[in-house]
């Protein structure tokens, strides 16, 4: 199919594309939409992706804020990241069935897939049932993947969420949050990046491989630059133990598992790894380690744990209006008196040297 047959009804916008037409690690590239599916110019491949029926689609990516469209060719499978909200929006439309859409081909898609619900419904849950991942599999799995190829994976899949995250580069709190992360990992075999975002919710989160990313709400809603050391040494712990790597590797299956055994980091693997972000929860035994962990960094480097659990504390007061952090961070009254416990009774501090509440107020 020709580019000119993409003209009738056309629109475009920026997206990433993975698969075995383009770069390795994904290719930035301009998606054309017509009633005749869509095509994806870029610096190294131009792919003309006929039709809609085959397409599969889903939302992925802290807050489900990114569009993952899916299908399959001769040469592999391919994935098209598209993170930006209006581009979003104008390509869920048309995969749901938008007005340019022909009447017939909704028609047959409506037909078509109910028909595969009844007839492959119950084999697919019974194959999946029983292809997944149990808990001793998903620590043997995770125990033999190389630091090395989580810090690959994570540099992929952090690339593709950078696109959707307001980075403050020149914000007056970023270099107290590298001073900080710096003494809270040392040693790790982590390179950790602190980052800041533009963002009003409270929350912060760490991804495998050791990127951190705090928003400035969260910032504003602390009152100490002790607070700021608690949530990053609990983040931090994430990474080390690995937390989100099993929780990925539980989401995303066989595929990521074996992928990062085999030391395949493609592209389109981490496509798949970011898609499974926004879903991840951590158990509560997994929220008790961070803390522990936590806190025993917090009191290796001379700073009051007491600032991780002010914090937590103060969140949990919020009742109904749950901060972002505790939807994926439950906390209890039972983890605060358990990071207080863990403090050396009449332990003395000093108090950081930070102006935190200049620092706060933002550039």
């Amino acid at each position: 199919m020709t580019a000119d047959a993409f003209a009738p009804g056309g629109g475009s916008i920026a997206a990433r594309a993975y698969g075995p037409d383009f770069d390795r690690e994904g290719e930035q590239v301009t998606c054309s939409i017509s009633v005749f599916g869509l095509q994806l110019a870029g610096d190294h491949a131009r792919v003309a992706v006929p039709g809609w029926q085959g397409l599969r689609w889903r939302r992925g990516g802290f807050n489900h804020s990114q569009l993952f469209v899916e299908w399959s060719t001769d040469r592999g499978a391919c994935t098209l990241a598209v993170s930006d909200p209006d581009a979003v929006k104008t390509l869920m439309a048309r995969l749901q069935g938008g007005p340019d859409r022909p009447a017939s081909e909704k028609r047959t898609r409506r037909i078509s897939t109910g028909l595969i619900a009844v007839l492959v419904g119950i084999p697919i849950a019974l194959v999946i049932a029983f292809v997944a991942l149990t808990g001793p599999i998903i620590e043997w799995a995770v125990g033999r993947i190389p630091v090395e190829m989580e810090i690959k994976f994570g540099r992929q899949a952090f690339a593709q969420q950078r696109v959707s995250l307001a980075i403050v580069d020149s914000h007056p709190a970023l270099p107290m949050l590298k001073e900080l992360g710096g003494k809270l990992t040392q040693g790790s075999p982590y390179p950790y990046e602190f980052y800041i975002a533009r963002d009003p919710s409270v929350n912060a989160f760490a991804m495998p491989g050791g990127f951190v990313v705090f928003h400035t709400g969260l910032l504003e809603k602390a009152d100490s630059a002790e607070e700021i050391a608690g949530v990053l040494a609990h983040e931090v712990q994430h990474v080390e133990r690995r937390h989100g790597l099993r929780g990925l590797v539980h989401a995303a299956g066989w595929r990521i598992a074996l992928s990062l055994l085999l030391g395949d980091a493609g592209g389109s693997v981490a496509a798949a790894w970011a898609e499974n972000l926004g879903n991840l929860n951590f158990s509560r035994s997994q929220e008790s380690e961070a803390d522990s962990l936590g806190v025993q960094r917090l009191l290796a480097n001379d700073i009051d744990p007491h600032g991780m659990a002010a914090f937590f504390r103060k969140l949990m007061a919020e009742g109904p209006n749950v901060p972002t952090l505790l939807s994926s961070h439950p906390a209890s009254e039972d983890r605060m008196h358990a990071i207080e416990a863990a403090i050396p009774p009449g332990r003395k501090f000093a108090p950081l040297p930070y102006d935190y509440p200049r620092l706060k107020a933002g550039p």
